[in-house]
C-alpha cells in the first residue's frame, strides 16, 4: 500500500538543474546497481541522497514483507528528519533499477541546511511532510501490542507519539488477530505491553530509556565541553537551543521526557503568534526541535538531570545514568509539572484513568463516554474543547467560582458555545472507584449545592496548578518559597554572598545565583506561564550568555 499520488508529489519534489548544481560540491556521484541497499530501516546517521538516474524504492518492513512507501526518480531526494537528527531511519532505501545517485554525508548535509536558505526550506518542509505522511498513513514497522487501558502501554505510546516515531498500535482489547500474533511469538497476554520491530526484536514492557537507545535519541558526547548546556526541551529550552546554536554557540540540550514539555501535551494552541488556525503542542515542539538540530544542537532524551556542579570556571550537569555534560554556561528550562490529584489511590490510576494531557491518543478512550477535566487554566480549556469532539460529555471541575480569573476569554466563549461541555464551579474530586487497573467511577464534592455527585467515567484529565521541576537544584541555586528559581533583580544580596561569582557584576535578567547559570520559562520565579513568553525568554537569554562568555 503506497501513499496516494497527490501526497507523493508533496513528499517527493523534483529539484531544478540549478538546485542540483548547488548540491554537487557537497557530495559524490555513485552508481547503484538494482537491489543495492542505500540504507536500512534502523540505521543511524544516514546520508542524504539525490537520485540522478534510475529510481530508488522507499519501503518499510511489514508482516507480509516489504511495503513500498514511494519510489523517487531522477531529481528527487531521499531523506527525512532522521537525516538531520542522527536517529534511526524509519524506512529502507534500495535501488529499484540500475541507478546513479549523489551521496551527501550527514555532516555536509548539515552545512547545506545552514548555508543555503532556499534548499534548507525545501528539505525541512519536505522532511516534516514525509514524517507526517508516515504517521497518518499508519506506516511503521514498530508495533506496540497492549491494552489501551494499560498504564505502561499508554506510557510507551505517548513516548513514541511525542517523539514523532511512526508505529502501529495493536489493542488486545479489540483488534482481531492479536491473540494469534501473540501465540505465534510465544508471548502471553499477561506479558504485554510488548514492542517489536519486524517481529525480530521483541521487548517486553521496555523503559523509555531503552526505547530511546534503540531509536538513536541520544547524541550526547560526554568528553566535549560545549558553550551551553540546556536542561529542558519545552518551549523555553528549545528556543534557547535554536537561538544559541544559530548564533554559533555549541549546544547540548537534554530533556527528562519528550520535546515540548507541558506544552507538548496541548491538543491545540490557538493564541500563539503567527498561527491563526492554531497548532498542536506536539507539532510546535517537533518543528522547534528540527530547527535546533538544523543549527547543530545535540539533542538527547529521555535524560534526567540530577545535579549541577561547578568545575573551575565551567559547569557539569550530572545525569541519573552517571554521565555528565560539560558547559561553559547552563540554561535551566525544566519547566513545571501538573500537580497530582490528592485523593486516595490516585497513583494507581495514572496512565489508566488519570491523564495529564489531551491528545489524539487519549481521545481514543473518550468515544461516547462521559469524561472529566480538572483545572481552570488555558490548558484545561483547550483539552475540554478538544475532547468534546469525541466524548458524549465533558465535565469541567474547578475550585473557583468560575473561569474568568484563570482562562482566556476566547476559550471561555468556546466552552460556553459547546453544548456537551458542562462547567462545575466550586467542585473537586474526592474519590476514585475502580478495580485498580481501570477507572470506573468518580465522586466529586459540589460545594455550591452541598452534595456529593457520582459519575461513571473511564477518564479524568488533570490540569492542576504546576509545581516546578527543581528538586535536583535544592542547595545549588536560590529558590523562592514555592521552589521556583530566583533570577536577576529578585535575588537578595545574601543569596549571592555564598556563591563564588567570577566578577563583581550583578546577575543579569535571567541569571541565577550562580554566574552563567540561567533560568527561563515556567521554572523561573515570576515568569508568565505562557508558551509565547517562554519562547521569548529562551531567545532573549542568549544575548546574556554571549556577554558573560565574552567577559562582559
Amino acid at each position: 500500500m503506497a501513499v496516494d499520488s497527490e501526497v507523493a508529489r508533496e513528499i517527493s519534489p523534483v529539484l531544478t538543474p540549478k538546485q542540483l548544481a548547488r548540491l554537487q560540491p557537497y557530495g559524490s556521484r555513485e552508481t547503484a546497481a538494482k537491489g543495492t541497499l542505500l540504507f536500512d530501516e534502523g540505521d543511524h546517521s544516514i546520508d542524504f541522497f539525490v537520485v540522478l538516474t534510475g529510481a530508488v524504492e522507499i519501503c518499510q518492513y511489514t508482516d507480509g514483507g516489504m511495503r513500498r512507501v514511494v519510489r523517487p526518480g531522477p531529481g528527487q531526494f531521499i531523506g527525512d528528519p532522521s537525516t538531520l537528527t542522527g536517529r534511526a531511519a524509519v524506512v529502507q532505501a534500495r535501488a529499484d533499477e540500475d541507478s546513479e545517485v549523489l551521496r551527501i554525508p550527514a555532516d555536509r548535509f548539515q552545512r547545506i541546511v545552514v548555508e543555503d536558505s532556499e534548499l534548507s526550506d525545501l528539505f525541512l518542509r519536505t522532511f516534516l511532510l514525509r514524517r507526517e505522511a508516515l504517521i497518518e498513513g499508519n506506516f511503521g514497522s514498530i508495533k506496540v501490542v497492549g491494552s489501551r487501558y494499560s498504564r505502561d502501554t499508554h506510557r510507551i505510546r505517548e513516548f513514541l507519539t511525542r517523539n514523532s516515531q511512526p508505529h502501529v498500535f495493536l489493542d488486545v482489547e479489540k483488534d482481531q488477530g492479536v491473540s494469534a500474533l501473540l501465540d505465534r511469538l510465544g508471548v502471553g497476554v499477561e506479558e504485554v505491553p510488548i514492542v517489536m520491530c519486524r517481529e525480530l526484536h521483541i521487548s517486553r514492557n521496555p523503559s523509555d530509556a531503552k526505547l530511546a537507545h534503540a531509536l538513536g535519541f541520544d547524541l550526547i558526547v560526554e568528553s566535549d565541553l560545549c558553550d551551553v548546556v540546556v536542561v529542558g526541551a519545552g518551549p523555553a529550552g528549545l528556543a534557547a537551543s535554536v537561538y544559541a546554536a544559530s548564533e554559533g554557540l555549541t549546544v547540548t540540550a537534554i530533556d527528562h521526557g519528550s520535546p515540548g514539555g507541558q506544552a507538548g501535551t496541548s491538543s491545540k494552541i490557538e493564541n500563539y503568534l503567527g498561527f491563526p488556525t492554531g497548532i498542536s503542542g506536539q507539532e510546535l515542539a517537533q518543528r522547534a526541535m528540527t530547527q535546533a538540530v538544523k543549527f547543530g544542537t545535540r539533542m538527547a532524551n529521555p535524560v534526567e538531570a540530577v545535579g549541577l556542579e561547578r568545575k573551575g570556571v565551567d559547569y557539569e550537569v550530572r545525569f541519573s545514568d552517571g554521565r555528565r555534560a560539560q558547559g561553559r554556561s547552563v540554561v535551566i528550562a525544566t519547566g513545571a509539572k501538573y500537580q497530582r490529584l490528592d485523593v486516595p489511590d490516585a497513583d494507581r490510576y495514572e496512565g489508566c484513568g488519570l491523564y495529564y494531557g489531551a491528545t489524539a491518543m487519549e481521545s481514543e478512550l473518550c468515544a461516547g463516554a462521559d469524561v472529566l477535566v480538572v483545572g481552570g487554566g488555558n490548558s484545561a480549556g483547550q483539552g475540554a474543547v478538544y475532547l468534546a469532539r469525541y466524548a458524549r460529555s465533558v465535565h469541567i471541575l474547578v475550585r473557583r467560582d468560575g473561569l474568568a480569573e484563570t482562562m482566556s476569554r476566547y476559550l471561555i466563549r468556546r466552552i460556553e458555545e459547546t453544548p456537551n461541555i458542562h462547567l462545575h464551579p466550586r467542585s473537586e474530586i474526592t474519590r476514585l472507584i475502580g478495580d485498580g487497573q481501570r477507572l470506573r467511577t468518580v465522586e466529586y464534592k459540589d460545594q455550591s449545592a452541598g452534595k456529593t455527585v457520582r459519575i461513571e467515567t473511564p477518564s479524568v484529565f488533570l490540569f492542576l496548578g504546576a509545581r516546578p521541576c527543581t528538586h535536583w537544584l535544592r542547595g545549588t541555586v536560590a529558590l523562592d518559597a514555592k521552589g521556583f528559581i530566583k533570577t536577576g533583580p529578585d535575588l537578595e544580596p545574601e543569596e549571592l554572598a555564598g556563591h563564588a561569582r567570577d566578577s563583581v557584576r550583578p546577575p543579569s535578567l535571567f541569571e541565577t545565583s550562580l554566574p552563567r547559570v540561567y533560568a527561563v520559562g515556567d521554572v523561573r520565579s515570576g515568569s508568565v506561564k505562557r508558551v509565547a513568553s517562554a519562547v521569548g525568554e529562551g531567545s532573549i537569554v542568549v544575548q546574556f550568555i554571549h556577554r558573560a562568555l565574552n567577559g562582559e
